[in-house]
């Protein structure tokens, strides 16, 4: 496992530069009006595709997103509707019981193509003057607590790219560490993180940590700030078609701390 320190801050702006095909790209973000609730509360969230932390600047297609509320052996599908002032994707659940559900989220995969003349949604067999194309595919996890915060948190869904914490989210403060795991395809994966709070800046693509997690999948993040917290991870898979060059999957991890 590698993390940054403050020696090294300066080798992390010049190492953004090398990084920035990753973090320059809208997150996908699940983002509930709060993460600590009581038993039988309805819970209205917002799906967020945003470069700032949380402001979103587009709406999701919805008949690409899918979410559902993961609750002990319980996951039920949640409807969505368009906020077109918002530029969003809402909803709402109802927690039926005390724990740590997940909302969990994924946006399939829709492809992008560069070409000479400017970005285009469509492969690049049906495109001219391509310089480069790509599926882009991402999932969102948020932590909700209802009550007493129970193992919950450390469900693993299945989805192809996923951040799991390790220690318990809702036992961390300012000034603790965080521990999760990054799984691909159910396997440890070793790769670059990303890590802020809602409100550290408004710049876009702005993280307040970074930091690399081991071949066992495991990274540390240091949380220095109470609030909403997202962790982002990116994976891209080399894997030529006839439609795209390489298949790009993001997932987003959301928690509150305090």
């Amino acid at each position: 496992m590698k993390r940054l320190n403050g020696k090294l801050f300066l080798l992390f702006l010049v190492s953004c530069f090398v990084f920035v095909s990753q973090v320059c790209a809208h997150e996908f973000i699940i983002n509930p009006v709060k993460l600590a609730a009581v038993k039988g509360e309805t819970l209205p969230f917002s799906i967020l595709s945003a470069h700032v932390f949380m402001v979103s600047e587009e709406v999701e297609p919805v008949a690409n997103v899918s979410v559902k509320l993961v609750s002990g052996t319980s996951e039920i599908p949640v409807s969505l509707t368009e906020n077109p002032t918002l530029m969003t994707l809402d909803g709402a659940v109802t927690l039926a019981g005390d724990g740590t559900a997940i909302l969990s989220g994924h946006r399939k995969g829709m492809v992008w193509t560069q070409t000479d003349s400017g970005w285009k949604q469509a492969p690049k067999n049906e495109c001219t003057g391509v310089i480069k194309s790509g599926k882009y595919e991402k999932f969102c996890k948020a932590l909700v607590t209802s009550g007493y915060p129970d193992k919950g948190y450390a469900k693993v869904l299945g989805q192809t790219l996923e951040i799991v914490p390790v220690t318990n989210p809702a036992r961390v403060s300012p000034g603790d560490e965080l521990t999760v795991m990054v799984l691909y395809k159910g396997k440890p994966l070793a790769a670059e993180i990303f890590a802020t709070y809602d409100g550290f800046s408004d710049d876009p693509n702005t993280y307040a940590y970074y930091s690399r997690s081991g071949d066992d999948g495991l990274v540390r993040v240091k949380v220095t700030h109470d609030g909403t917290w997202m962790i982002r991870v990116e994976k891209k898979e080399e894997t030529p078609t006839p439609r795209y060059d390489s298949h790009v999957m993001r997932a987003v991890l959301v928690f509150g701390v305090g």
